[in-house]
């Protein structure tokens, strides 16, 4: 008997050139030293570290309470090497998505999802806001729970987490209605048009939609139920967990604060002084995006004839309008307009990972755009850049602290 040899398997592994993700993650890590130099957090934001569920079901506790299985006293290193540890965690889910994404795609698409790659990688509203001024914000645990519910999506066992980790986030901050929701469960409405419309499909979906809802109004009425009258005595109690000093102003905006006083007296002055300035910086900056988005989704609409997924796209297309509503109700424009971007990157990418073919159409003719056009994007980038290691990574905080008065003053309101 005669073993044939001449049929063997082989195994290639990816050239050092076609290791993405190492380029990706050298990128963003070079962001985080470059922004990140001093081992010092704001009491506004350590205070946040300081909620656990010992004061009962309260909201935004969870990263609080999680520190606190580890440790009976919530310190301010200990919250800033968790924050390392998770950005660290963040550019790495970000590196492999990427970096696979690129490295696994049909070689005609391939030149367009690099040019998309780098875009995201030099906009200054990526992730490059959660560094400098915000960095240690609970909004990169909103975008960590989005990704890795992603990876979850298309694993048939794995999927079924999704709306646990939904409730997560909702647990973290109710925020995260506002803000990353669309870039989850958009791609989870998606699988049910992949699936044929399965049950599964169509039951994890309302599934992730009532846990956020349930979540957001349980936690609505338990903030009503707190187990100390004033924000001086949560504080008071709160300091005995921590060994920093907790921020009153903080706790008192997040739980005490009545929603007709704060919109008069606190938010609608800011924005009266910071509306001007911030939009245009973020409209200037972001126009280009916009264009890019606009045109993608605009293509899939007209070369879609399956009605469902046509909904799809004009959600995705629809989805940045949820800015209009969070933008009337406070003043954190740049940390909520990134997240806007980001979900547009997000959502993209997984309709190519999914190979949705009209996207994969109109990101290809984007690309081709930028090919033919290569000074044009070259422009880009540098005009991208020339925001990615300013202080624009925390605009608002920038702005409102060159005019320390108008700030003060204001903040002395709640004092």
């Amino acid at each position: 008997m005669k073993i044939n040899h001449s049929k063997q398997i082989h195994i290639t592994k990816p050239s050092f050139q076609e290791r993405y993700e190492i380029a990706v993650f050298l990128f963003l890590f070079f962001e985080f030293i470059f922004m990140v130099s001093e081992k010092y957090l704001d009491r506004f934001v350590l205070t946040h570290y300081a909620f656990t569920y010992q004061f009962g079901l309260i909201p935004r506790a969870l990263i609080g309470s999680l520190i606190s299985l580890f440790s009976n006293k919530v310190t301010s290193q200990a919250v800033y090497i968790m924050s390392i540890i998770s950005f660290m965690i963040l550019i790495s889910q970000i590196s492999i998505a990427l970096g696979r994404l690129i490295r696994k795609s049909d070689s005609d698409i391939k030149p367009a999802l690099k040019i998309f790659a780098v875009l995201f990688l030099a906009s200054p509203l990526s992730v490059t806001y959660m560094l400098g001024g915000y960095f240690a914000r609970l909004d990169m645990y909103w975008l960590i729970i989005t990704l890795v519910s992603l990876f979850c999506l298309k694993n048939r066992i794995l999927r079924w987490a999704i709306p646990l980790l939904c409730a997560a986030a909702v647990m973290i901050h109710q925020g995260y209605l506002f803000t990353y929701m669309p870039a989850l469960l958009i791609p989870v409405f998606y699988e049910i048009y992949k699936s044929r419309y399965s049950k599964k499909s169509i039951v994890i979906f309302g599934l992730s939609c009532v846990s956020m809802l349930c979540i957001l109004i349980f936690f609505t009425f338990a903030q009503k139920n707190l187990p100390y009258d004033n924000a001086a005595d949560f504080v008071k109690q709160i300091a005995k967990n921590v060994d920093f000093v907790p921020d009153q102003q903080m706790v008192y905006l997040e739980y005490y604060c009545p929603f007709p006083q704060w919109q008069i007296h606190v938010v609608y002055p800011l924005l009266a002084y910071l509306a001007l300035p911030v939009g245009l910086t973020l409209l200037t900056f972001s126009i280009p995006l916009i264009i890019i988005f606009g045109s993608i989704w605009k293509q899939c609409l007209r070369e879609t004839d399956n009605k469902f997924l046509k909904f799809i796209f004009l959600l995705c297309a629809l989805a940045p309008s949820l800015f209009v509503l969070v933008a009337a109700l406070g003043t954190d424009w740049d940390r909520w307009w990134a997240a806007v971007i980001n979900n547009q990157f997000i959502i993209i990418f997984y309709f190519i990972f999914s190979k949705e073919k009209s996207v994969i159409d109109a990101i290809r003719e984007v690309g081709d755009f930028f090919n033919e056009h290569l000074l044009m994007l070259a422009l880009l980038l540098i005009f991208s850049n020339s925001l990615t290691f300013s202080k624009a990574s925390a605009l608002v905080l920038s702005i409102a602290y060159q005019n320390a008065d108008v700030f003060e003053a204001l903040m002395s309101y709640v004092a």
